[in-house]
């Protein structure tokens, strides 16, 4: 399999942007939405 430049960029573009998510953010935001599902009835 051969990937254009074009491809090949946006594929290292990806993977930054992954890079650039902590974790601490996700369970962050875990936390948030569990406490939302707690107060809804």
């Amino acid at each position: 399999m051969v990937l254009s430049d074009d491809e090949v960029a946006l594929i290292k573009a990806i993977l930054a942007a992954l890079r650039g998510i902590k974790i601490r953010d996700i369970d962050k935001a875990l936390v948030i939405l569990s406490k939302a599902e707690r107060r809804s009835p």
